[in-house]
């Protein structure tokens, strides 16, 4: 993957809808149809926007940053492209409102135990290996508690929630592509130890504290050990650590 000029930003071409099926089904096309790197799909609202492990993503009109990026990465770099747009996402929330942003391995954003976004990375292409990857980022800006389904408003937050305040949604898009490109950058660049090291310290849990992961086993306990440099994540169970990729957090036990 080469390291993008000074010039280049993500976002360009940037494709915008007020109503929209899903942005990463758009990208998806776009990608198809050759779009380069870096071109982006915003919509005001989403009629069947998802999020991992096939959940729909609640979108409500005009109240989030809802945008899907076209990535064309090496294919040894695919794991950690959720890594990086969690960083960026976070970074890019912190810098517009103060607000102190963690991270839920492996894909979810958080403040004080809330979810106020998520990420969701989709490959794909001719064959294989992938040849392009699309990045969908869902961010909470201005939602009232009203605007989440009632079986997700206990679990989500926004900034407005958090402070009060009303936030620029393309103030919020230009902090996400620049921050986007500094650590896609960084991936380029072949800095696998620093982007590891920065996504561990984000996270709402640190070594040494026992985790309750729910797998393709069941639900599984075990001290977090670290994250491997795909960015799965190791799990001391029982005598053996194991490592995890597709797996979900369901809670900290201590």
């Amino acid at each position: 993957m080469s390291v993008l000029s000074e010039d280049y930003r993500f976002g360009h071409p940037l494709f915008i809808f007020s109503l929209a099926f899903s942005t990463m089904d758009f990208a998806r096309r776009l990608a198809g149809l050759n779009f380069p790197e870096g071109t982006a799909v915003l919509a005001g609202e989403q009629i069947s926007g998802r999020g991992t492990k096939g959940r729909s993503w609640h979108s409500a009109r005009g109240k989030g940053l809802y945008i899907s990026f076209l990535l064309r990465p090496t294919t040894s770099c695919l794991n950690l492209l959720p890594v990086v747009a969690g960083l960026a996402a976070a970074e890019a929330l912190e810098e517009l409102s103060g607000v102190k942003v963690k991270l839920k391995w492996p894909n979810d954003l958080v403040h004080r135990g809330k979810k106020i976004g998520g990420i969701l990375c989709e490959a794909g292409g001719p064959g294989q290996p992938s040849t392009w990857v699309v990045a969908g980022i869902g961010l909470n800006l201005n939602h009232r508690q009203a605007d989440f389904p009632p079986e997700i408003s206990g679990l989500a937050t926004s900034l407005y929630l958090i402070t009060g305040k009303s936030w620029n949604r393309d103030r919020l898009l230009a902090l996400l592509g620049s921050r986007l490109k500094v650590w896609y950058n960084k991936l380029g660049e072949g800095q696998t130890n620093f982007i590891l090291k920065s996504f561990e310290w984000r996270l709402l849990f640190h070594r040494g504290q026992r985790l309750l992961l729910r797998t393709r086993e069941g639900e599984l306990a075990g001290e977090f050990q670290g994250l491997d440099e795909r960015g799965g994540l190791k799990l001391k169970v029982g005598p053996e650590t194991r490592i995890f990729h597709a797996s979900e957090i369901v809670r900290v036990l201590s």
